[in-house]
Order: structure tokens, then C-alpha cells, then sequence
């Protein structure tokens, strides 16, 4: 269902920085990224472009783009470059059997770098064909109301995954700002990609990812405007929106995904419709959500798998208008939502409708939020540990002291200089040592890499913070490490990267770390370890990859907005702090979540697929301090080779406390599932969820459940659940949503504090 665009004045957007208050001085527009290029950047005005908006820069360009190899970055200073014929990325020198670029960046200065179309109508202004583990901020991508695309994903040749877009603006454009073309072959799509404070405005359609298999995009920071068709098409993926403003589109999001999807903590004004769902077997959540001036038949276009409505408040003008058009038996758990004029919320009888009593949030949004921050502060002065200080980052020399004296000059500059590392390996002998705060440790991404080869009980990198640090843009590695058939041979008690309590206060934030996890069995080996920290430590996990072991550290306050791969293992008798997670994926994991001593977890949107029985496992006992766990899997996703053997999806082994599944969507199709309990302090609950299962049972089979407008049958699949002591409580759910609830909280806390004190 479609709707033309209310094409109207974009609404005056309040400016959120974390640095200033909340205004509405000035039109919505990207903020100025004013880097301090790294030694190793290419610079497309060494490759004679002009940005001067007069000259054709087509040439110049894709001789910079052709120059991209893995860890290389593109850098384009201010200015406003021409283009007319479509620029194409591509690794051209192969190396090895690897045809995909990986751990590149592409970095311009936010609002005054604008790659402007001059070419033929309809054309494409970028064309991508295979990149993973990269970086693009800070571009303007202006179809001039000439070009048909802004960037295309090219899926037809090469599977693309764990890519991280910031502070991108994609405008008037006729068919799609972004897309991700429609695949031949399923698995050459694009998943695991991120859009970050990034604008669509005045396209056709924002954003289009069509194929099964592009899954898990993020949208966070984000503003539609004016898209006349629709702002977010989502075919056959997932995604997860949150913290994003919509405004005046033909449809804000139309969707019809393979798994869960959420939006949560956005604003719509003045679209034609909200959100148009379709999909039989996945549920989704719209939480805290704001939704005012619908201009079509109704807000929400519903109908599928269940839905999770809660804290979300619908405006409009006339009393008769519908915030949900769905059919009566549409499974939907309710939980505080607000109409402001509406006099109902369906107008069919919601015959399958839970309603969850829950107090009013702390928290509000209305027409005027917005999430775009006015200001960024970036890396300062470079102490680059190649140029200034002699490392050779050649894998075999031994780089340790250069390493550290970075590090020291860049501590004692402070201002967020950062100790610099250009693309390369940089073996290390000894520990790297961060001390203090207001400064930085990083590098180009997954191409520099800090090869640890000293004792293998000691940790590649401690970090022992005072105040504000950042880890960014790199990877550590191990050697004598080895991987065969996913297990991994090491011997030691060390940690990639070990961070230590502080004593005052501190806040450490990982962007794009890369530490061992990913695609191999090794859930309590190396990784990123953060150990005994206290009340007034606070950790941001963003965009990284690899194992997550919190160990004793259960007073601190530690969130994952976007976090890839490996393990999350919790444990120790510290308590009272907050763990959540926004985004993460875990592949082919042994454990994807593994808490011990009744241990709290909050995860709104954690991916699980193609993973040993018993991936999610919770261990406690009685004699410590019960623990919550409340999760949403947008797919949990075991593999088992015998299609009639049970095997346990999620092992439940003498947790004390409440285990809550919010519209979580439980998927190994082929096999039977079971969630196995041991012991009688465990709380169980399964609330707007899905079983997309051959079948499904709980051990033991007279195990109490809590279960509430969840559904387990399609025309593709029938699910038989066997719980003969199922109970239906609607205060059930209520300490879950709250969960969520106090998340998003703590999103806000830390990534909008503006938003968070309103």
C-alpha cells in the first residue's frame, strides 16, 4: 500500500550534540567533519580533482577509487565535486582468492562534501561491488533531481557484510538514494550494515534492500524527508530502526522481512503512512515511538507474525482516524500506548490482543525531536607511530616501544590526539599499556592490526582508563593462534585487549575493534575482556567484532549499540550496573550468549544464526543474587544434522531469576527445538514470538510458561507446542517491556544525553 508523497517545508529539527542543548535554530543538515587526514590517506586532490563544482572530477575520482586496497582510505576534502558518469568500486589487486576490498575507508567532511551527479538522467553516481569490514562518513550524494541512484550495492558478484555508514546524506535522487540490488544467487547480498546519523531526503525511495539474505541493517540517528515513495523498503531482509525521524514520506516503511525486525524510539509527521508489514513468520516491535499527522487510511498497515506495540503515542487531528488497520485475529501484545485525538486504536476488534499494564515512560518524543548532532568531535592531533616515532608496521620488526611512545605523547597532549597507526602489522613483544584519558588509540580499521607475540598469559592491550578514552579502528591478533574447522589451538590465559576498574571514573568507547571470535569455537578464549570494573566505569561498544567477556564486572554500565560476531559471556558476583545490547550477530557460535552466577542481560535486537544446540546458555544457582535476562531474537537459529533429533535452542541450568523471549523468532525450520530447564528458580517467558520450528517442546515437558501473543504455525510450517502448563498472565510481560524500556533509556544516556534529559 502506497501513498503520494505530502511534499511540504521540512519541519525546523531540534540539533542534538551531547555537547549542547536541545534547539531549533537551523534546518536539518549534516554536521562539519573536520579531520586531521591520516599519514596514509589518499587524497583525491593529489589525483587532480578539483571540487570546485565547475570542473568534471569523474576521472580524477575513479583514479583515486581504483587506487583502494585493503586498508587503504579515500579521503575528499571539502568541496563540491562533479560527476557524470558512475563511479565504480572494485578490488583490482587480488590477492590470494580474496576479490572483495576489506578494512577500507571513504572519509569527507560531512555537509561541505558533496559528490554532485551532472551526468545523463537516470544514471547511478556510485557503484560498489564487494566491500567488508569498511568505513564511509561524511559524503553528500546529490542526484541533482538528475540520476536515478545514489550508491548501488551490486550484489550479482560478491557477498558484503560488517559495513559502517556515518554521517551520509543521500538527496533527490528519482529512483533510490541507497540500493541493494536484487541478487541472482541467494547469499551475494549485502547484510550487517549499518546507517549511522546519515539524511535520505527527496528520492523516490531512501533506502531499498530487496534480496533474502540482506539482513540485519541498521538505521540509527537517521532522518526521511520527502522520499515520495517510501523512506525504508525492505523486501526479503531485516532490519532495526531506532532514534530516527521521518517526515512527510509516501510511506515511511514498508516491509516484508525474512526475520524480526523493530523500530523503537522514532518520530513520524506528516507521512502517508508509518509502517505497511507483511510477513507470516516474523514478528516485530514498535516501541516508544511517535506518530503524528498520518495522511493515509491509517498509521500502521499490519499483518502477519505477531507485533509488540508499546509506549507509543499516535496524533492526529481527527478523532476518526486509525493508528493500526489489521485483521481481528492479529496476535499484538499492548502496553501503554497514548492516542491524542484517535478515539480507537483498530477499527476491528483485536480479538487476539494482550494488553500489558505498564507506568507511564520517563521518556517522550514529539514532532519536534530530531537526533542529528550539530557537531563531531573527531580525532586530533596525530602522533603517527610510523612517521613520528619509526615503527615499521612490517609484521616482523618488533614494534612494541615505538607503539608505546605514541601512546605516551599522544596521553600527554590530550585535546583527543590520537597515537596514529597507518595500515599494517605492528608486532608487539610486551603488553601495550593505555593509562588516563582525553585521548585515543587507532588506525585505519581491520588493516591495522597489532600482532601480539609475547607470553600467552598476558594481554595484547590494558587498558587502565582515568576519565574519557577511545579505542578505534583496529584489530589485534595473536601469534601461534590457529583455527581449523572452527576450533581454535591456544593455549593461555590472555586477552586480546583486558580492561581494568578505574579509580575515579571513566568511560572507554571501542569503535570498529576487531578481537578473535568470529566463525570459530572459542567462546572463552582472547577477545575483549573487561574485567572487575566498577559503578562509575562505563564501556560503548560500537561496531566491533569478536568475544565480549565481562567477567566480575556486573556494577559496571556497558551497552552494544552495533556489535558483530563471537561470544557474550558474562559472569562473576557483582551487581547492580547495566549490560544491554542494541545490535549484535552471532554466526556459527558455540555460545552466543553464555551468563553464569544469575548474571542480568538486555538485548532489544541480537541475531543468532547457524549455531550449536544450547547457543543461549544461563547458568546460576541459588545462592547468589537472582538476575533478569530479557532478549529478543530477531532469529534464533541452531543447526543440527539429524532433522529428528531434539536439541536444545536455548539450556537453562539453575538460573535464578526471570529468562523473557520478546518477539523473538525461533528458527531451525528443519529441526525439532526445545528450551531445557534444570532447577526450580527459573521464570520463564515467551512473549509476541514466533515458532518457525518442525516442532517445539520444553524440558520438562511440565515445565510452567508464561506465553502471550505468540503464534507458531504458517502455510509453511506447523509448529506443535507441547507446554500443558502454558499460563496466559498479562502482567507477565510486564518486567520485560520494562527492560526494553529502561535500554532505550540507556541508549539515550549515552549516545543522545540532550534527548535523555527532556
Amino acid at each position: 500500500m502506497q501513498h503520494k508523497a505530502l511534499l511540504h517545508a521540512v519541519v525546523v529539527m531540534t540539533i542534538l550534540a551531547g555537547m549542547s542543548s536541545l534547539t531549533a535554530a537551523e534546518p536539518s543538515s549534516l554536521p562539519e567533519l573536520n579531520w586531521t587526514p591520516g599519514s596514509d590517506w589518499l587524497n583525491v586532490r593529489d589525483f587532480g580533482a578539483k571540487g570546485d563544482g565547475q570542473t568534471d572530477d569523474t576521472a580524477s575520482l575513479q583514479a583515486a577509487f581504483d587506487r583502494l586496497d585493503d586498508g587503504v582510505v579515500v579521503y575528499l576534502p571539502p568541496g563540491t565535486y562533479v560527476v557524470t558518469q558512475e563511479l565504480r568500486i572494485q578490488k583490482t589487486r587480488i590477492k590470494g582468492r580474496e576479490k572483495r576490498l576489506m578494512g577500507t575507508g571513504i572519509y569527507g567532511h560531512g555537509r561541505s562534501t558533496v559528490l554532485r551527479w551532472d551526468g545523463p538522467e537516470d544514471g547511478s553516481l556510485l557503484r560498489e561491488l564487494g566491500m567488508i569490514h569498511n568505513r564511509v562518513m561524511g559524503i553528500v550524494f546529490e542526484g541533482n533531481n538528475r540520476a536515478a541512484n545514489g550508491y548501488v550495492h551490486d550484489n550479482n558478484h560478491l557477498f558484503e557484510t560488517h559495513i559502517y555508514n556515518e554521517y551520509l546524506e543521500f538527496r533527490n535522487f528519482r529512483a533510490y538514494g541507497v540500493l541493494s540490488e536484487s541478487n541472482q544467487k541467494d547469499g551475494l547480498s549485502t547484510a550487517e550494515i549499518a546507517y549511522v546519523r546519515s539524511i535520505f531526503r527527496n528520492c523516490g525511495k531512501g533506502i531499498s534492500f530487496t534480496s533474502f539474505n540482506d539482513y540485519d541493517y541498521t538505521f540509527d540517528g537517521c532522518l526521511f524527508a520527502a522520499n515520495a515513495q517510501i523512506a525504508v523498503e525492505c523486501l526479503h531482509g531485516n532490519f532495526y530502526i531506532r532514534n530516527c525521524r521521518f517526515e512527510g514520506n509516501g510511506t515511511d516503511v514498508v516491509a516484508n522481512p525474512e526475520h524480526g525486525s523493530s523500530i523503537r524510539r522514532s518520530v513520524s509527521v506528516g507521512s502517508g503512512v508509518f509502517l505497511n508489514y507483511t510477513n507470516s513468520v516474523s514478528p516485530i516491535t514498535v516501541e516508544g515511538c511517535f506518530v503524528a499527522d498520518w495522511q493515509g487510511d491509517a498509521a500502521m498497515v499490519y499483518g502477519g507474525a505477531p507485533l509488540t506495540l508499546f509506549d507509543t503515542t499516535f496524533k492526529h487531528a481527527s478523532p476518526t482516524a486509525i493508528p493500526l488497520a489489521t485483521g481481528a485475529g492479529q496476535p499484538i501484545l499492548l502496553a501503554n500506548n497514548q492516542l491524542l485525538g484517535p478515539a480507537t486504536l483498530s477499527s476491528a476488534v483485536l480479538t487476539k490482543a494482550v494488553t500489558v499494564d505498564l507506568p507511564p515512560a520517563s521518556t517522550t518524543l514529539d514532532e519536534t525531536t530530531s537526533f542529528m548532532p550539530k557537531t563531531v568531535v573527531l580525532p586530533g592531533k596525530h602522533f603517527d607511530a610510523k612517521q613520528d616515532f619509526g615503527a615499521k608496521g612490517d609484521g616482523q620488526t618488533d614494534d612494541t616501544a615505538a607503539i608505546q611512545q605514541a601512546i605516551a605523547a599522544a596521553q600527554a597532549f590530550g585535546e583527543e590526539a590520537i597515537a596514529y597507526l597507518p595500515t599494517g602489522t605492528y608486532r608487539i613483544t610486551q603488553p601495550l599499556e593505555l593509562k588516563g584519558g582525553g585521548y585515543r588509540l587507532g588506525g585505519t580499521g581491520l588493516c591495522s592490526v597489532i600482532l601480539y607475540a609475547g607470553k600467552s598469559d598476558e594481554n595484547a592491550i590494558n587498558v587502565r582508563p582515568s576519565g574519557k578514552l577511545t579505542v578505534e579502528n583496529l584489530a589485534v591478533k595473536r601469534v601461534g593462534v590457529t583455527v581449523k574447522d572452527r576450533a581454535v589451538a591456544w593455549q593461555g590465559t590472555g586477552a586480546d585487549i583486558r580492561q581494568y576498574p578505574s579509580a575515579h571514573g571513566s568511560r572507554v568507547d571501542y569503535h570498529s575493534v576487531y578481537v578473535l571470535g568470529k566463525y570459530c569455537h572459542a567462546p572463552f578464549t582472547l577477545g575483549l575482556r573487561l574485567e572487575d570494573l566498577a559503578a562509575h566505569d562505563t564501556v560503548l561498544l560500537e561496531n566491533i567484532e569478536g568475544n565480549v567477556h565481562a567477567i566480575n564486572a556486573g556494577k559496571a554500565t556497558i551497552l552494544a549499540p552495533v556489535s558483530y560476531e563471537g561470544t557474550v559471556w558474562i559472569k562473576g558476583k557483582a551487581t547492580g550496573g547495566r549490560f544491554g545490547i542494541l545490535t549484535r550477530l552471532a554466526t556459527l557460535s558455540r555460545y552466543a550468549i553464555y551468563l553464569e552466577d544469575n548474571q542480568s542481560l538486555v538485548a532489544s535486537d541480537f541475531y543468532i544464526e547457524q549455531a550449536l544446540p544450547g547457543t543461549v546458555t544461563l547458568r546460576g544457582n541459588a545462592a547468589e543474587v537472582p538476575g533478569r535476562v530479557t532478549l529478543t531474537h530477531p532469529k534464533l537459529d541452531i543447526t543440527n544434522a539429524d532433522p529428528e533429533t531434539v536439541s536444545d535452542s536455548v539450556t537453562i541450568d539453575d538460573f535464578r531469576g526471570a529468562v523473557n523471549f520478546v518477539a523473538t523468532q525461533l528458527y531451525p525450520p528443519k529441526f525439532p527445538a526445545r528450551v531445557s530447564v534444570v532447577g526450580t528458580g527459573t521464570t520463564l517467558g515467551i512473549f509476541g514470538s514466533f515458532f518457525y520450528v518442525k516442532s517445539f517442546a520444553l524440558s520438562p515437558p511440565d515445565l510452567p510458561c508464561q506465553v502471550l501473543a505468540t503464534s507458531g504455525n504458517s502455510e509453511f510450517n506447523t509448529a506443535v507446542m507441547e507446554l500443558p502448563k502454558v499460563q496466559h498472565d498479562p502482567a507477565a510481560a510486564r518486567d520485560a517491556l520494562l527492560d526494553l524500556r529502561r535500554l532505550g533509556e540507556l541508549d539515550w544516556e549515552l549516545n543522545y544525553p540532550a534527548l535523555s534529559q527532556r
